[in-house]
C-alpha cells in the first residue's frame, strides 16, 4: 500500500532536510518521470535551491505555458512558442508530480556555497515577472536545455566541456520514437513531421534535451575541487517517488505491421473501386480521397518548412513520399500538367530510395512502407482512368 501524499510529503522534506552535504545551502537537480499527456511524455526536470541563510526554499521549473495567452495556437504553429519558469515551493512542486503519479529523483550536488549563490542568482534573475518569458525550441531551448545552462553555469562551463565531445547514445529522432511509440497517433504526426535535422549525430551536451540525460550525465561527472581532488558531483541519488508506470523503453520499436496494415489498407481503397466501377464518379472515390491525403498532407510538411520556426520540420524527405502536386491529378484527364506532376510524384519516391544510399539520409522506413504503395496505387488509377479518356 502506497503513503498517503501528505505523509510521502513530510517524509520526503524531512530525508532532504537531513542530507548528506557540508554546506548549509543545498541544490538539488530534480528529474520527473513521464506520463501520458503529450507534453509529458519526454519527462520533465528542475533545481531546488535550498538556502536557509538567504531564506530560499524553492524550487525553479521552466516549463510553464499559458494556453489562454493571447495569440498562443497561432504562435504554435508558426513554432513562435512562449513558455515561462516560475519558483514554487517543495510541497506543491512534489504534489503535483505524484498526483500526476511521475516518478520523483533527487540528486544533490556537490557545490560549494559560492556556486550555489551564483545557481541561484542565475535562477532567481529568471523567474522574475520581466524576465521570466523564453522563446521555446523542443530540442534546443526546452525546459531541460534550461536547467543544463543553469547546471553549466554554476559549474563554471564545466558540464559543457564534459559532454560536448561525448557522442549521444542516439539521435533526436531514435529518442522521440521510443518516448512516444505508444501513442500510435503521436508518433504517426511527429514522424512525418520530422526532418533530416532530427537525424543527424549528436554530442551529449544536446542530447540532454531530456531530463533523463541530465540526470545521468551529472551523476556520471566528476568534478575538481579547491584542493585539486575530484570528486563526483552527485553526492547523494534518491528516488523520492516511484511512478506506477512503466519505464520508457531503451529502443523504438519499427511498427512494422501498422505500417503495412496502413500500406496495403490505402492499395485497397484505392485499386479496389477503380476495379469494380466503371462509373467515373464511384471509381475514383477511394483515389480522389488518397490524392486529399498526399496532396494536404505534403502542403502541410512544405508550409512547416517554409513558413515556420519549426526547424525539426525541414528539409522534410517525407516530401517526396507526400507529394502536394497530387492534388493536379483530381481530374484524372491525362492533360500535359496532370502528366508532369505524375512523373515528378513517380520520380520523387525512386529518389526516396536513392537518397537512403547516401550518408545522413532521414529515417522515414516505416513512412515508406505505408506511403510508397499508396503513392504507386495513384499513379496506377491515374494512368489507368486516363487511358481510358484518350
Amino acid at each position: 500500500m502506497k503513503p498517503t501524499p501528505f505523509v510521502m510529503q513530510y517524509v520526503v522534506l524531512f530525508l532532504l532536510l537531513f542530507a548528506p552535504q557540508v554546506w548549509s545551502q543545498q541544490a538539488w537537480l530534480m528529474t520527473y518521470g513521464t506520463a501520458e499527456r503529450v507534453e509529458e511524455q519526454f519527462g520533465h526536470n528542475a533545481i531546488w535551491i535550498r538556502d536557509p541563510a538567504q531564506g530560499i526554499d524553492e524550487i525553479y521549473n521552466f516549463g510553464f505555458f499559458d494556453f489562454d495567452q493571447p495569440g498562443f495556437y497561432r504562435d504554435y504553429l508558426f513554432g513562435d512558442m512562449v513558455y515561462f519558469a516560475l519558483a514554487r515551493s517543495p510541497e506543491d512542486e512534489l504534489a503535483y508530480y505524484r498526483w500526476r503519479d511521475r516518478s520523483v529523483r533527487a540528486q544533490l550536488l556537490n557545490l560549494q556555497p559560492e556556486a550555489i549563490r551564483r545557481l541561484t542568482d542565475w535562477l532567481e534573475a529568471r523567474v522574475q515577472p520581466e524576465t521570466r518569458d523564453f522563446r521555446y525550441d523542443y530540442y534546443f531551448n526546452n525546459c531541460s536545455n534550461r536547467v543544463r545552462d543553469a547546471l553549466d553555469f554554476a559549474l563554471d562551463g564545466a558540464l559543457s566541456e564534459y559532454s560536448k565531445p561525448l557522442p549521444a547514445s542516439a539521435d533526436f529522432r531514435t529518442h522521440t520514437r521510443r518516448l512516444v511509440q505508444d501513442d500510435f497517433p503521436l508518433y504517426l504526426g511527429i514522424q512525418a513531421g520530422l526532418g533530416r535535422m532530427a537525424d543527424r549525430p549528436r554530442s551529449v551536451w544536446e542530447e540532454m534535451f531530456l531530463p533523463a540525460v541530465v540526470a545521468e550525465t551529472v551523476d556520471d561527472m566528476r568534478i575538481t575541487t579547491h584542493g585539486g581532488e575530484t570528486s563526483p558531483l552527485v553526492v547523494d541519488d534518491r528516488m523520492l517517488y516511484e511512478s506506477s508506470r512503466q519505464a520508457p523503453p531503451d529502443r523504438p520499436d519499427f511498427h512494422g505491421m501498422v505500417f503495412l496494415a496502413l500500406g496495403l489498407a490505402s492499395v485497397f481503397l484505392i485499386a479496389l473501386p477503380a476495379v469494380l466501377f466503371r462509373s467515373r464518379l464511384p471509381g475514383l472515390m477511394g483515389a480522389r480521397g488518397w490524392i486529399m491525403v498526399s496532396g494536404l498532407g505534403g502542403g502541410m510538411l512544405l508550409f512547416l518548412w517554409l513558413f515556420t520556426e519549426h526547424e525539426a520540420a525541414w528539409r522534410n524527405e517525407n516530401l517526396l513520399l507526400l507529394n502536394p502536386l497530387a492534388l493536379l491529378l483530381w481530374r484524372f484527364g491525362g492533360g500535359a500538367v496532370e502528366r508532369a506532376a505524375a512523373m515528378i510524384i513517380a520520380a520523387g519516391l525512386v529518389a526516396a530510395f536513392v537518397l537512403k544510399l547516401f550518408p545522413g539520409a532521414q529515417w522515414n522506413y516505416d513512412m515508406m512502407v505505408w506511403l510508397v504503395p499508396a503513392q504507386i496505387s495513384l499513379l496506377w488509377a491515374w494512368n489507368r482512368e486516363s487511358r481510358r479518356d484518350t
